[in-house]
């Protein structure tokens, strides 16, 4: 990232972090930018999130998006997310020493602290 170390208090990132084809650099590049004492939250889909918790995440949706989301979630995009535990091996190569991983419905909530 083209931004100076130690910058933030907080990184977020949303629904991303599957798509990057170098996760342990991404994780170290959220390190770097981090204050001492900051955090960063990676929340993205759970590969292991069951077909009755996608079926619940879209039965709160109206009209034909419902059953187009339901596909994206199903398919593509639980094949390119990660496990808890392969969240575990990336976070093990980078400086990160502290951190918590929570299985919330159909995502996982990484939390980061330096």
């Amino acid at each position: 990232m083209p931004l100076e170390n130690h910058r933030f208090d907080f990184v977020v990132c949303t629904a991303a972090f599957k798509n990057f084809k170098e996760p342990v650099k991404a994780l170290c590049e959220m390190y770097r930018v981090l204050k001492e004492g900051g955090t960063a939250l990676v929340i993205d889909m759970n590969r292991e999130a069951t077909d009755e918790a996608i079926e619940h995440e879209v039965s709160k949706m109206k009209g034909l998006d419902k059953y187009f989301v339901k596909f994206s979630f199903k398919t593509f995009l639980k094949q390119g997310a990660y496990t808890k535990e392969e969240f575990e091996t990336f976070i093990k190569e980078t400086p990160f020493k502290n951190y918590d991983i929570r299985k919330e419905g159909i995502g996982l909530y990484v939390y980061l602290y330096k």
